[in-house]
């Protein structure tokens, strides 16, 4: 599926509203799967630098960021490790049905 058009912000509050929503929707495993096309993200050039009131809102953003960053990474290595724990499970040679007694 082609990424979407990224959005066009009249302002700072905008483009925080929006990178701040973005970010809660990927911490969130069911939004996440809910949410639309991704949009890769370019910073406005038409709206000057970021105002200085803005500064704290930007530093907490930018610090929940890296927080998911670093979440993403654990779930991608525990998502290789289940991968390669599935991929130690030896191969089924003559289509046998297989059952699993988990009772006992």
């Amino acid at each position: 599926m082609p990424d979407a058009l990224p959005p066009s912000y009249d302002s700072w509050e905008d483009v925080m509203s929006a990178l701040e929503h973005s970010n809660a929707t990927a911490l969130d495993p069911e939004a996440a799967m809910d949410a639309a096309a991704h949009v890769a993200w370019t910073p406005p050039t038409h709206l000057g630098p970021l105002p200085l009131h803005l500064r704290e809102r930007a530093l907490h953003l930018l610090a929940e960021q890296r927080e998911s960053v670093r979440n993403l990474e654990e779930l991608y290595r525990e998502t290789g490790r289940h991968l390669a724990a599935v991929r130690q499970v030896p191969q089924m040679s003559d289509r046998q049905s297989v059952y699993l007694d988990v009772t006992g």
